[in-house]
């Protein structure tokens, strides 16, 4: 068995507590239980990421290749209340409730569709609230 798994297992499931779906050696998180992410165009994602963090909201921020070309998604806390798509901005999407978002592995492997743009840290296992990502998704 490739060492992947147990890794993923131990970083992502038994520090962080994420719900984790494996596909070979990809590990994907099952958005749900308090957990989204919130994904726009990489081409806007430094400078939302750079907000963020102005503020004191940065969190874990993944790159991912998805059929929309590349994406940023930034995890965050959902109290549940997810906002109509027609509340977003343009290309702003909010992903919950079961949907799967794919995890950066340490492989090495040049197929990998994610990598981490700003990492979970172990030593700040909160996310920001899904109002504070989205009032930093929007232009000033």
């Amino acid at each position: 068995m490739d060492s992947i798994r147990p890794r993923g297992d131990a970083f992502y499931s038994r520090l962080f507590g994420w719900s984790l779906k494996w596909r070979g050696t990809q590990p994907f998180l099952v958005l749900g239980s308090g957990i989204c992410a919130v994904t726009l165009p990489k081409i806007n994602g430094a400078q939302v990421l750079t907000r963020l963090a102005e503020t004191g909201c940065e969190g874990p921020a993944i790159a991912v290749l998805t059929q929309q070309g590349p994406r940023v998604a930034i995890l965050a806390e959902s109290d549940g209340l997810i906002p109509p798509r027609i509340s977003l901005p343009p290309h702003v999407e909010v992903l919950a409730w079961g949907a799967l978002l794919p995890l950066p592995v340490d492989s090495g492997r040049a197929e990998a569709h994610a990598e981490w743009l700003s990492a979970p840290d172990p030593r700040q296992r909160w996310l920001p609230s899904l109002d504070a990502v989205l009032a930093g998704v929007r232009p000033r």
